[in-house]
């Protein structure tokens, strides 16, 4: 059994789905398409039809890649693990994404230089 023994809830609220290759982002997003991903913890996101910030994590540094609409939402307590499935709906382009990287992302998070283009 994965249970704690911690008293109260573990479930961390979030407007972002921040996600590396290995969690279920693609190499190619596509507007429109459906996707898969599995974090590890507790974890709520806002439901369709309201958007979360879609980012990549490329090794800790935060690249915003535009907006999606959470799907599917499955938290296991057993293995402490979330999984869904998402929509992108919207993609930055890369100008917009290296603004939102500097004034969005947590204080010295921000993905600077090259970054995944999306336009």
């Amino acid at each position: 059994m994965g249970y704690s023994a911690a008293m109260g809830s573990t479930i961390e609220l979030n407007d972002t789905l921040k996600l590396t290759p290995a969690e279920g982002l693609p190499v190619n997003p596509q507007v429109g398409q459906v996707y898969e991903f599995r974090k590890d913890g507790r974890r709520l996101y806002h439901l369709a039809p309201t958007r979360v910030f879609l980012v990549e994590d490329r090794a800790g540094r935060w690249n915003y890649l535009g907006h999606a609409h959470v799907l599917e939402l499955t938290i296991d307590a057993e293995r402490d693990q979330t999984r869904g499935k998402y929509r992108i709906t919207q993609l930055y382009p890369p100008d917009y994404a290296m603004l939102a990287n500097q004034y969005e992302a947590p204080a010295g998070k921000g993905l600077t230089g090259k970054h995944r283009g999306t336009a």
